[in-house]
């Protein structure tokens, strides 16, 4: 009996000894690649770097900053020495005048956004991404709406305050205004707003087609912003029917109060800019499926 007790206990023993301590971890289910993991991840990515919130602040300024001088300027507060206001002081009416700085934020926006499209691809750090993420799409999902929750906040708020504060500034210059219910304002503020933010992620999307930080700043501010404002200075006007489908010359009818007879109609541009959006996003969604990182 004490060998046969020996021998059970012998065996029971021998038996929990053979079992592998993998099969417990193995027997935890993986937790699966989401969007919402991935975007989550992104967020952190975002949220830690200096040069995000450095960006974000400069652009709240510059919008701000920018509109609210424009708007000294054109009233008077602001002189040449010759003791009269600058030349370029109020010049397109009271709307563009406090947008001063929306037209220098544009160019914040696009190298930001080209920057984040890059940026990772350029440093070597895209491996490790995709190592973690294979499917790869989500990471451009991910970064793209994170880079839209950053920058359109700041943007509209920043809009609709130089708004206020500049169309204060010239009232209390006596000089023309507008109110918030005035004809195509809340269009101008918005489209605006979408027009910027659109760039930045065109800019986003040829950074991560390119994989070069200098050659998707380039493309995005030579390309998109300033060859198309050339090349209707240049160019001779049989050249208007296609050059309005451009994509400055796209978000310009949407984004401005008043337009001439020429231009796309604010619906029109909006259409058009919205599809150079959507192209720039399929052409980075191609790249990254094709595309070894």
């Amino acid at each position: 009996m004490a060998t046969t007790g020996t021998t059970t206990a012998s065996t029971t023993t021998s038996t929990t000894t053979r079992t592998p301590a993998g099969d417990h971890r193995q027997a935890v289910p993986a937790k699966r690649t989401s969007l919402g993991r991935v975007l989550s991840t992104e967020w952190i990515k975002t949220r830690s770097l200096r040069s995000t919130w450095f960006t974000l602040a400069a652009l709240a300024v510059v919008i701000v900053g920018f509109g609210v001088l424009a708007a000294m300027a054109a009233g008077g507060d602001i002189t040449t020495p010759t003791g009269g206001p600058p030349a370029v002081a109020g010049r397109g009416g009271p709307m563009n005048t406090v947008l001063a700085g929306a037209n220098v934020a544009v160019l914040l926006v696009a190298v930001y956004g080209s920057v984040v499209g890059a940026r990772e691809f350029a440093s070597g750090m895209i491996r490790t991404t995709f190592a973690a993420v294979p499917r790869r799409l989500p990471v451009l999902w991910s970064k793209l709406l994170t880079f839209v929750a950053v920058v359109l906040p700041v943007t509209l708020v920043g809009l609709i305050a130089v708004f206020f504060a500049g169309m204060a500034v010239l009232d209390r210059a006596g000089a023309a205004t507008l109110t918030w219910s005035d004809d195509g304002v809340v269009r101008t503020l918005f489209g605006h707003a979408y027009y910027l933010v659109g760039l930045g992620v065109i800019g986003l999307a040829l950074g991560v087609m390119l994989r070069g930080t200098a050659a998707a700043i380039g493309t995005t501010i030579g390309a998109v912003l300033f060859l198309p404002a050339l090349a209707t200075a240049l160019l001779p006007s049989d050249w208007s029917a296609v050059l309005k489908y451009l994509p400055s010359n796209a978000g310009n009818a949407f984004s401005a109060l008043t337009t001439t007879g020429d231009v796309l109609t604010p619906w029109q541009g909006f259409a058009v800019f919205t599809g150079w959006v959507v192209l720039a996003v399929v052409g980075a969604v191609v790249t990254l499926v094709r595309r070894d990182a």
